[in-house]
């Protein structure tokens, strides 16, 4: 029990900052451009599809920079076990609305749809590095949708 609420409070500090971050720039935030958004969005997408068959190797790999420092691989793994659930069992994802910052940093919300049960929503935050758009934290979004999110 201790171990997980380590891994716990890991994942807290990973994406917190991040988070407080994009709420708040929300409003400065603009819908990204098509390639940024079709970069974004295949990441996210192999990212969900390693996870899906369970390949945290693969998953793992589209992790940022900051994620794989903070975590290994096997925690990492247990991570999405204990946290995040869905994304392991899921029937199909939908990928929403692309904004960015314009410095490097991206978002876009994944409904999650599993075998069972209604969907879930998470918002995936990304990073641009060399060139690539990498994974930097994923939370339950519990905000209202907005238009052309899934």
């Amino acid at each position: 029990m201790k171990a997980w609420c380590a891994l716990l409070l890991g994942c807290l500090i990973a994406v917190t900052p991040l988070a407080a971050s994009e709420r708040a720039t929300d409003a400065e935030w603009r819908l990204s451009e098509r390639a940024v958004r079709e970069a974004v969005r295949a990441t996210v997408s192999a990212q969900l599809a390693a996870l899906q068959r369970e390949d945290f190797s693969a998953a793992y790999a589209w992790a940022a920079e900051g994620i794989r420092r903070q975590f290994t691989e096997p925690v990492f793994a247990a991570m999405i076990r204990r946290g995040y659930p869905e994304l392991l069992r899921h029937e199909s994802a939908e990928l929403g609305v692309v904004r960015d910052s314009g410095d490097g940093r991206a978002s876009v919300v994944a409904t999650v749809r599993p075998e069972r049960g209604p969907g879930v929503r998470y918002r995936y935050l990304l990073q641009l590095e060399e060139g690539c758009w990498r994974v930097a934290g994923v939370l339950v979004d519990e905000r209202p949708p907005e238009r052309g999110d899934a």
